[in-house]
């Protein structure tokens, strides 16, 4: 039986499943595409989604899919360092920043869910 209907297969809606079945809770993912493929660009997620996605067990494999910026620097048009700034646990978070590909992270999630609530936990249009 399922407890939670979630309207969408992105980076969002299999976060919210996973959370919700390591608190006992069931749910299944309606996808209006026919299928799930890894589309987008990268994205930056910062410490307190990290810590999130650390929870959930997913740490290792996100750490081999991601880069853990540093810092981000920011230049003027002569190529002058404006401001730099610590990301992630060297900015003294307990968690690194990571840039990922926006697809990547889907799939991590999407394989996850799958693995954890079985092969219908995503149902696509078909």
């Amino acid at each position: 039986m399922t407890d939670v209907l979630i309207a969408g297969g992105g980076i969002g809606g299999l976060t919210a499943a996973l959370a919700l079945h390591a608190r006992g809770i069931e749910s299944t993912v309606l996808e209006r595409a026919s299928h799930l493929r890894p589309l987008g660009v990268g994205i930056n997620l910062l410490p307190h989604a990290v810590s999130e996605l650390f929870a959930l067990g997913l740490g290792d494999d996100l750490s081999r899919l991601a880069v853990a910026p540093t810092s981000i620097s920011y230049y003027d048009t002569e190529g002058n360092l404006l401001f730099r700034e610590p990301r992630g646990v060297h900015g003294g978070y307990g968690y690194p920043q990571y840039s990922v590909h926006r697809g990547q992270l889907q799939m991590l999630l999407l394989s996850a869910l799958r693995e954890r609530l079985g092969p219908n936990a995503v149902r696509a249009a078909t």
